[in-house]
This record gives structure tokens, C-alpha cells and sequence, in this order.
């Protein structure tokens, strides 16, 4: 992320006595003096109370004044109380209804990866986003929320999978589940993005504001201002990059189920509330529920400017990292009232400790030049003001792992130079704030420029699969491991395509051993020009024939390769067709999943008959269970021909290898970015690196950098056919 943006100071400025003390501290200071003055003027006790007075200026527990802690002691205790009654009264198909009246509307968002994106195209997100804030005259609740990612339960399927036969070598499976386990232990995490909205129960009456959540009249009103606030949502976020689909049904159910302090559905069944400390957010003592420990702080005021995206680096922290950002829009017009009054005081007091000949006006400088940049934005249009906050909670069921990641969530925030406050004795507002379903009691707003509020754009993480599929890599950016089931795509096909060298048969012979081991009754079939596959095959138990000998199937066949007897000899383009032609027909009369690969996928695209049949293949596979993978040395060997892109269209997977030239016509088919394009040449071969590199994208799911490595078991079946 390269992108900057501005952000203005925090803009609430007070009136400060010689430069340093604002009334609040001059009485903090000055009421113990002053009352034991008149009540009794005794030199000691004077002096005591001159240190009272200081103890209570400079002694900020949690970076809070003691009055402050003392005002929000009582409160704090009254409602805690509330907080662990919470309760909602309704989940139906598209709302979520608390019992103070409020519905909630839930629209979940569907990621790219800002870090696979160029200058220019991180700007059009950031403007996408900004357009949003620009759109809504309402608040906008943003939650990045993340859940551990575990390949316990994975691992445990495979672990219980029985269908591989005694030939299939057992060490392939332990390795792969060692390799599971592994990648688990490294406090992996998987990110959900949430865009909530929120309507009070509002009749516009306050007499009936007072009746029962139940007013018809009252409920459609919320209910008709939430479903149009969503659809303009909706359509204003979904782009090229971006997918919002509001969440209904049993989706919205079981995703309020996670939100809750606590529910009572319709079955009557209570969950235990949080139970928040003066300095947690929630904690477990006490109960068997799977709350988390939780510890909450704000942003108090930004850098002069922050990366596109800067949440990001706090979901990148190693452990459990939400990010909830509150966005409400301003009246222009009073905004711009408010800006120009503290305009004109900043001057004043500017000039002020000038003619007083102190020199230490730089900060009230800088926030004079926020507040006329502001001015202009707003004169010219060019953005709204809103009241923008954001908060970052660490959670664990582990409360040492909860200090450890709030630990580093503050070292991170300091090393980007952001300030931040402590939620001591405000927890159970910070509970309702970082929640989904609550408003924000918190409220530790600032107003800036919705191109200010804008640069927090969260929606840049991946997500992956954590129960079905195989692992095809670990994410460059974070070191999550890409688990991806191509069965559950409405079309479970696949193009591979790389330079000689790149590693792109590498990775599908690996593709084709996890698979062995992750799916039952998985046959496998493998169409061979170059001769290689052979020795794969075996290793699993399955049977080499050479094109010729035998091309029919018959229903007991279980893995497959079918090779060449002589490498690039030209009749073999017909036998090659007559042979993809009769898997075609042997798969669409084969109930089990089947895993189709095609190597030198560009013999048959230069041929049009094997066009043909190539593209009826994978246009009817998706309703014969059939996965088909071709290999070819180019991508643009499917984008030169009309056939080709149909090939492509009904291909939701897509992985770069290394490439050699990028044509035109792969790019814009593509839609790769620059830095893409530039990244096809650089990506890492197995040749000059332990491990090679792709680019996977599979259509609305993913689009990431993949390290792909395999275990000792696996690559030397790869390397050697797995001779010991």
C-alpha cells in the first residue's frame, strides 16, 4: 500500500492558560488550595493541598483524569447491569430487532486484495468508498471481525478419510496432516467485513415513542427506512472489486448469533452475557459461554497522513483483531459554521501568544491549516463532513493471549504514530460499540472529511474456506494458508498457465496428491503429451497406458494416465481429441467426483475440432462433478480465440505462473492490474527459489500472491515417483 491521505488534527481546541491549562486543569489545581485557603489557611495543609491539586493534574490513570474516572464510576456500575440483560426480542429474514425498539440491517462485504492493486486503482476504491460517505445521510457502522482460523476440523476429515486404498502411500497423508497441523499453530486468523445500519424506533411522536416496540405503524416505518438505506448501500459499494449482498434468512440468523451479548430466540434459549471489568470489555469468569476477553481502545487523533487501508496493519497483528469505524454524516452547512468560528479562533489565540512573544504556536498552526482545508473541500464539493471514530479490540478465550495482541495492537499504533485512549470504566459502552447490532455510546468522534474517513478502508483482506478443499498455498502478505474447495464452484474448472520453468506441473502434480487425500471416491484421469505424469499416478496406485492402446473406460477405473509413446509427434492432435472426446462421454455417466487434467492444453487450442470439444467439456462439466485443469505455457493461448475466451468464462479458477511476455490481449482479458502484469515477471520459480510463486484467482472468492510448498513426502513422490 503506497497510496497517502490526509487527515486533519483533532479539531476541539481549548481555551488554555499561558499556553498549558485549560479551566478544567486550573481547577484541578487550584480547588484544594483555594478551599483549605478559606477553611483553614495553615501553612502544612496548604501545602498538602497544593500536592492534592497536582496529584490530581498530573496523575492521568489509563490516560484519564480522576474526575473522569470518578464520573463514570457510578454510571459504569448502573450500566453493566443493562449490558448483561441485553437481549434481542426478533430475528426474521432481513432484520435483527433489540429490545430497546432498534432493527439492525446486516450487509456482509466481499474483499480484494489492496496489496495486488497500483496507485491508480487503489485511488478508484478509495473513491468507491468515499463516494458511499459522500451518498449516506445516515450512520454507517463498518466491522472487520475476525474468528481464528483453525485446520483442526480440516485436518481431522482428512484424518477420517478411509477411501484411499493400501497402495496409496501412507506417509503422503501423514505429511500433509503434519503440514496441517503446522500451519495452525501460527495464530492464523480469517477476517469478515460487516456494514451494519441501524434505525431507533422513531414514530416522529414522542407520546408514541413510548409504546411498546410492537406499533405496527412505528415497526413498518423501520423496517421501509432500513430496506431502502440497504439498497443504496448495496448498489452504491458493489463495483468490479467490491461485492455487498445484504445478509437474509438463516445467513443473517446465525451471524446475529455471534454479535449478541446476549439473545433469546424463538426456541427460548438464553445465552450468558459478557461480564465487563472496569478495564475489559467483556471477560469469562464465571461462565461456560465462548466470549472472548476483550480489550477496547480508541483512535484519539491520526497522523498528518495515513496509508489507504490502515486497518489492515492492525488485522495483520498476530491474534484476534476487530476494527469497528463509525462514520455519521454532518450538516454541511453547521459544519462549515463550526469550521470558520474555530478558524477565527485559532487566529485569535495565534496572534495572541505572538504579541506575547512566545513562539510555541506550531501545533495550533497546522490545525489552522486543517480547518481551512476542510473549508475548501467543502466549498468545492469536492467532499461532506462526517463525524468519523474507529476502535480496535483484541479478544481471545485466552486472556494472556488478549494482553499479548493488545500489546502489540498499541506498539503498532505507535510505530504508525497514531494516538490512542483507554476505554477504563466506559467498557460496557465499548461493548455495545464494537458489537454489530449496538450504536456507538462511545463515541469518540472527530469531524473530518469524508476523504479523511475514506482512507480507512478495511475491505482489503482474503478469505478462505476452513473445512472443504486442499491447501494450494500460503498468502505472501500474511502467511494464511489459501484452502480452497473446487467443488463448491459453480464450475469446478481450472486453468494453470506459466512460462517453461515456472513450476505451473509442479503445482498441479501437488494438486492432484492432496486431492487423492482429501475427497472420497475421487478418480483421477490424466491426459499426458509430455509424458511426465506417469510416475505420479502410480504412486498412487493408478494404471499409465499410451494413447492408442486404449481409450475406453470402463466403470470400475480408478486413476488414470494416458501419455503419448512419442513427444511431439503431429497425428497425435487427433488421438488426442478422440481421447479428451471419450473422457468427456466416460465422466458425464460417472456419478463420483472426477478430477480431469490436461497438460499442454494448447495442442488441442490450436486444433478447432479440439477447441470443440474442449470448450463443450467444461461448459457441461459443472453437472457431472467433473474438476478439469488445463496447463498451457501462455495465458495467451486461450485469449487469441473466441473459443478460448469461452474456455476461460467458464473457468472460475485462474493461477499465474511465472510469465515470460504478458500480450495485450491477456491483460485486458484479465483485467490485470499494472502491478499484476509487472508481478507475472517476477514471480518465483522453484528453479531460483526453494519454492515457487503464483497469482490465484478464483472468480467473486480470491485474488492473492500464493507461496506454494510442499512436504518432504510430497516432493519426492513429485521428483522421483516416489522411490525412496
Amino acid at each position: 500500500m503506497s497510496v497517502k491521505i490526509r487527515v486533519p488534527g483533532r479539531l476541539e481546541v481549548p481555551t488554555k492558560l499561558f499556553g498549558q491549562f485549560t479551566f478544567p486543569d486550573i481547577i484541578r489545581l487550584g480547588l484544594f488550595p483555594v478551599l483549605t485557603y478559606f477553611l483553614k489557611p495553615e501553612p502544612v495543609l496548604l501545602g498538602i493541598s497544593a500536592v492534592l491539586g497536582g496529584t490530581w493534574y498530573w496523575w492521568t490513570p489509563y490516560g484519564q483524569h480522576l474526575d473522569t474516572l470518578l464520573y463514570n464510576l457510578p454510571r459504569w456500575a448502573i450500566e453493566k447491569k443493562r449490558l448483561e440483560d441485553s437481549q434481542i426480542t426478533s430475528k426474521n429474514d432481513r432484520y435483527i430487532t433489540l429490545e430497546d425498539g432498534s432493527s439492525t440491517a446486516v450487509i456482509e462485504i466481499s474483499p480484494t486484495n489492496l496489496d495486488m492493486r497500483t496507485d491508480s486503482e487503489q485511488g478508484a476504491l478509495h473513491n468507491v468508498y468515499q463516494n458511499l460517505l459522500d451518498t449516506v445521510n445516515y450512520p454507517v457502522h463498518i466491522h472487520s471481525t475476525q474468528q481464528e482460523l483453525s485446520l483442526k476440523k480440516y485436518a481431522g476429515k482428512i484424518e477420517e478419510n478411509q477411501s484411499q486404498k493400501i497402495y496409496a502411500k501412507k506417509h503422503l497423508k501423514e505429511d500433509y496432516l503434519e503440514f496441517c497441523h503446522s500451519l495452525s499453530e501460527r495464530d492464523l486468523s480469517t477476517t469478515k467485513h460487516y456494514i451494519t445500519l441501524r434505525v431507533e424506533k422513531d414514530t416522529g411522536n414522542w407520546l408514541l415513542n413510548l409504546l411498546p416496540v410492537t406499533s405496527s405503524n412505528g415497526d413498518k416505518a423501520v423496517k421501509s427506512k432500513l430496506d431502502n438505506r440497504c439498497q443504496e448501500v448495496v448498489d452504491t459499494v458493489n463495483t468490479a472489486d467490491l461485492q455487498a449482498e445484504r445478509l437474509t434468512g438463516w445467513e443473517l440468523k446465525n451471524t446475529a448469533d455471534r454479535f449478541v451479548t446476549g439473545s433469546k430466540d424463538d426456541t427460548s434459549i438464553l445465552y450468558d452475557g459478557p461480564e465487563p471489568s472496569p478495564t475489559w470489555t467483556s471477560r469469562r469468569e464465571g461462565y461456560s459461554s465462548p466470549y472472548h476477553y476483550r480489550k477496547t481502545l480508541y483512535i484519539s487523533e491520526f497522523p498528518t497522513t495515513v496509508e489507504l487501508g490502515w486497518p489492515l496493519q492492525l488485522l495483520r497483528t498476530d491474534g484476534l483483531v476487530d476494527v469497528t469505524q463509525v462514520i455519521e454524516p454532518r450538516d454541511t452547512g453547521k459544519a462549515t459554521k463550526k469550521l470558520q468560528r474555530l478558524s477565527e479562533k485559532l487566529n485569535a489565540e495565534i496572534d495572541s501568544f505572538l504579541s506575547q512573544g512566545y513562539r510555541g504556536t506550531n501545533k495550533l498552526e497546522t490545525l489552522l491549516e486543517d480547518t481551512e482545508w476542510i473549508l475548501d473541500l467543502l466549498a468545492d464539493r469536492q467532499a461532506q463532513p462526517v463525524d468519523y471514530s474507529a476502535y480496535i479490540t483484541s479478544h481471545s478465550e485466552s486472556k494472556a493471549k488478549t494482553l499479548q495482541t493488545h500489546r502489540q495492537v498499541k506498539n503498532r499504533l505507535e510505530t504508525l504514530q497514531f494516538q490512542y485512549g483507554h476505554t477504563a470504566l466506559r467498557t460496557d459502552q465499548a461493548y455495545k460499540t464494537q458489537q454489530p447490532l449496538h450504536g456507538d455510546p462511545l463515541n469518540e468522534t472527530q469531524l473530518v472529511p469524508s476523504t479523511s474517513a475514506a482512507a480507512g478502508f478495511p475491505f482489503g483482506t482474503q478469505q478462505t474456506s476452513q473445512e472443504q478443499g486442499i491447501i494450494y498455498g500460503v498468502d505472501t502478505s500474511d502467511d494464511t494458508p489459501i484452502l480452497a474447495d473446487r467443488f463448491s464452484w459453480s464450475s469446478h474448472s481450472m486453468a494453470r498457465m506459466g512460462m517453461v520453468g515456472s513450476g505451473k506441473s509442479y503445482a498441479a502434480k501437488l494438486e492432484l496428491l492432496r486431492s487423492k487425500i482429501a475427497y472420497n471416491n475421487l478418480q483421477i484421469i490424466i491426459v499426458d503429451p509430455k509424458k511426465e505424469y506417469s510416475h505420479v499416478i502410480e504412486s498412487l496406485g493408478g494404471t499409465t497406458h499410451t494413447l492408442g492402446e486404449r481409450t475406453k473406460f470402463d466403470p470400475q477405473d480408478d486413476d488414470i494416465c494416458f501419455q503419448v509413446s512419442s513427444r511431439g509427434q503431429q497425428d497425435n492432435v487427433e488421438e488426442l481429441v478422440d481421447l479428451v472426446e471419450n473422457i468427456y462421454h466416460h465422466t458425464s455417466r460417472n456419478e463420483k467426483k472426477t478430477l480431469v487434467l490436461i497438460d499442454e492444453a494448447r495442442i488441442l487450442m490450436n486444433d478447432e475440432e479440439g477447441r470443440r470439444v474442449l470448450n463443450q467439456f467444461i461448459l457441461e462439466a459443472r453437472d457431472t462433478n467433473t474438476a478439469i485443469t488445463l496447463i498451457s505455457q501462455n495465458a495467451s493461448h486461450f485469449t487469441y480465440c473466441r473459443e478460448g475466451r469461452e474456455i476461460l468464462d467458464n473457468m472460475p479458477g485462474k493461477v499465474f505462473m511465472r510469465h515470460d511476455r504478458v500480450p495485450d490481449s491477456v491483460v485486458n482479458y484479465f483485467q490485470l492490474s499494472d502491478r499484476e502484469r509487472q508481478e507475472l515477471h517476477e514471480l518465483k520459480t522453484g528453479t531460483d527459489s526453494a519454492y515457487s510463486e503464483a497469482i490465484l484467482k478464483i472468480s467473486g472468492r480470491l485474488d492473492t500472491r500464493l507461496k506454494i510448498e510442499s512436504t518432504q513426502a510430497e516432493h519426492r513422490t513429485i521428483d522421483n515417483g516416489g522411490r525412496e
